[in-house]
């Protein structure tokens, strides 16, 4: 496979490697210090499917801050093929209620009843789909250049008395 995403970080190379330490807990995935880098093991989810990269990382100073590359050396996906069934139903259900005009003799309950099929297929899957990928796990480990830092790296407010 061999892909690779890299993020611009505002900070240092061992706060770099201590976030990407805290992240792969975070999202259930396993981290592996070597160095300057590691071996990242990660979780992912793209819609009905869901899967694990695996890859090596690399963390080198860059400008303001450090420049983190994952390298992705291969990825395992899987299809959730109950979600896969239930929008399956749903598009019976968009089929029944386009139908309904054009039989003559059908009820007007065909309509209601493929409504409702959409509406469960929504409710089942739809909406709760995610997206889950390594951009989004560099990205949630910490400040780019420029941005002012929140959440554990967002400086100190002084104490006034």
């Amino acid at each position: 496979m061999d892909r690779q995403v890299e993020v611009e970080l505002d900070l240092t190379p061992d706060e770099a490697l201590e976030a990407l330490s805290d992240g792969a807990d975070a999202w259930n995935g396993t981290w592996h210090r070597q160095g300057t880098g590691g071996q990242l093991t990660l979780p992912v989810a793209a819609g009905v499917r869901h899967g694990v990269l695996y890859g090596s990382v690399s963390v080198r100073p860059s400008g303001e801050g450090v420049r983190v590359t994952y390298h992705v050396d291969r990825s395992e996906y899987a299809t959730n093929a109950g979600a896969v069934g239930i929008l399956a139903l749903g598009a019976l259900g968009v089929l029944a209620m386009l139908a309904w005009p054009l039989l003559p003799g059908t009820s007007p309950n065909l309509a209601g009843s493929g409504f409702i099929l959409i509406l469960l297929a929504w409710l089942v899957v739809g909406s709760r789909l995610r997206h889950r990928s390594a951009e989004d796990f560099l990205a949630s480990l910490g400040p780019r250049p420029g941005e002012t830092p929140k959440g554990p790296f967002a400086p100190r407010q002084k104490e006034t008395t």
